[in-house]
């Protein structure tokens, strides 16, 4: 959750926070696992009660460095435009939180990024929007200045910190959460964007959502066993020396690749599942602790090149 990054900057005392929303102490800090709104409205009360500060999300946004929003925003940062960024943020914003509906409309000159979240938080529909705009300013390095800014809530400060924020006329009380823009906006360029290393990334989002959506699908009737958590160890090796093919996986466990692809059938998976859901563990290690080059990232994933991880990736 996006709290624990910005805890730090805000003097906020995420222990305190934890207690208030009567969650154990850890509760936010798995990576690549979405927050259901449930928790986070408890979480987020929790944390404007010990703050004192009712416009904590717009302080967050402030404060959030690139890269806290992990594969969303080198995703972002590597798109092509303000527009295409956009459409890869709302596709693949399930892997941040479940926090409602996003969209993207044109009408004549203008383009509304909507929010929509019926019973959604106020602070989160304040820390999304001003991500996005300062988010846009600061991978196009162009002053990117809504036309309107509108929201469902009332407002919970001073006019002057959200215009602080947004330079641009600020609504409450409207059907939805909506930034507008000039439809020419989505043209924007951003500075330095590496479409090759989006596409890999592009990839590697998908194949979370879809990890993702086996975790919320009902359980299998037994659960995994020691075996194959040792296929896991063994991918991680291989994938580490560059060959996490299913010869050298079965070589280094020491059976031949047709006993081990029966095996894992017996498991209810196979070699190409778990591979993909390793390297979709390893990005997160990855992304935790550098900024990603395409090269850098196909190597830490084990393919020969930033062509062949895109290729490979494409076809699962």
């Amino acid at each position: 959750m996006l709290l624990i990054s910005a805890a730090p900057k805000l003097g906020l005392p995420l222990d305190a926070v934890l207690r208030g929303a009567a969650l154990p102490p850890g509760a936010l800090s798995q990576r690549g696992v979405p927050i259901p709104l449930s928790a986070a409205r408890y979480v987020w009360s929790s944390a404007e009660r010990v703050s004192g500060d009712p416009l904590l999300g717009l302080r967050i946004a402030e404060t959030l460095d690139v890269g806290t929003l992990d594969i969303l925003d080198y995703l972002s940062r590597n798109s092509e435009s303000f527009g295409a960024a956009l459409s890869r943020f709302i596709r693949f914003a399930p892997l941040l939180a479940d926090s409602g509906e996003l969209s993207l409309s044109a009408d004549g000159g203008r383009a509304r990024f909507r929010h929509v979240a019926p019973n959604g938080l106020p602070a989160v529909s304040e820390l999304l929007a001003g991500m996005t705009v300062l988010r846009a300013r600061t991978f196009s390095g162009e002053h990117v200045r809504p036309l309107a800014v509108r929201f469902r809530h009332h407002r919970r400060g001073s006019a002057g910190a959200y215009e602080q924020i947004f330079d641009a006329p600020v609504e409450f009380g409207a059907p939805c959460d909506e930034l507008v823009f000039r439809r020419e906006h989505l043209e924007i360029p951003f500075r330095s964007p590496d479409l090759r290393l989006c596409e890999i990334l592009e990839e590697l989002a998908q194949l979370r959502l879809q990890q993702q959506h086996r975790v919320d699908a009902p359980p299998p009737a037994a659960p995994p066993s020691g075996f194959v958590d040792e296929v896991r160890h063994a991918l991680r090796e291989c994938i580490a020396e560059g060959n996490p093919n299913i010869d050298r996986v079965a070589e280094r466990m020491g059976v031949s690749a047709r006993t081990l692809q029966r095996q894992l059938r017996e498991q209810g998976t196979s070699h190409r599942t778990l591979l993909a859901e390793t390297r979709a563990a390893l990005v997160d290690r990855y992304l935790a602790i550098a900024t990603p080059s395409r090269h850098a990232l196909a190597a830490e994933l084990g393919y020969a090149s930033a062509r062949s991880a895109s290729r490979a990736l494409r076809r699962r």
